[in-house]
């Protein structure tokens, strides 16, 4: 027999700009009672273990965030995600204004800054 009571869990790293964009997505569409919101801190002296054990369970490396939509069944990329839950919830292209404007300002301010650091520590590793 099927659980349809089941909350999927959200796995959320704590200052990563995609798990934010993906909260943020659950927030602006009214749909966080559908999450269970696992936060994890890198700094954390457990960190290595949990999601060592996370992808124990998945099978696979992850990335974050992951979302565990149904039992043993894990999302990690960030547009996958949304298009999920907007699937689900029979959302289509329902605009998203806060989003929208994370996503076109400081989202990808950070990801171009991200990009620009990585380029420059290969720089100097090589």
């Amino acid at each position: 027999m099927s659980n349809t009571s089941y909350t999927a869990r959200a796995y959320l790293l704590l200052g990563c700009p995609f798990c934010f964009k993906f909260l943020l997505f659950m927030t602006e569409a009214g749909l966080l009672d559908q999450i269970e919101i696992v936060a994890l801190d890198r700094n954390a002296g457990d960190y290595d273990s949990v999601k060592a054990g996370l992808e124990q369970r998945a099978g696979r490396s992850l990335s974050f965030p992951t979302v565990e939509t149904e039992p043993g069944v894990f999302v990690s990329d960030t547009e996958a995600l949304i298009s999920h839950f907007r699937t689900a919830n029979q959302l289509g292209d329902r605009p998203l204004p806060v989003l929208d404007f994370y996503q076109r300002g400081l989202f990808e301010n950070v990801v171009r800054l991200h990009k620009e650091n990585r380029a420059l520590k290969e720089q100097l590793d090589g």
